[in-house]
């Protein structure tokens, strides 16, 4: 959703290193509510894939604001060189 972030950076190459675990966190709840999806219902499965889902949605709802946070790491000349 490339709408949705507002960052001036577009790799996380150049972003701040928090970004990162971000990523890492919505990762693993995708990862966790896939799992789950295929087991049989239980009651603790059910309450970790309600936290699941609730990270999964927060992380496209809050990217506007969450995007922006932070300072970016200086691109280098290399990629934003332009030629003659």
């Amino acid at each position: 959703m490339p709408w949705l972030d507002q960052s001036p950076a577009r790799s996380i190459r150049y972003r701040p290193d928090w970004h990162k675990y971000v990523y890492a966190v919505f990762i693993v709840a995708f990862v966790i509510l896939g799992y789950f999806g295929v087991q049989p219902p239980s009651p603790i499965a059910n309450l970790i894939a309600k936290i699941c889902t609730l990270i999964y949605f927060a992380f496209f709802v809050l990217m506007p604001w969450w995007s922006t946070m932070g300072q970016p790491k200086p691109v280098p000349d290399r990629v934003v060189f332009e030629a003659h």
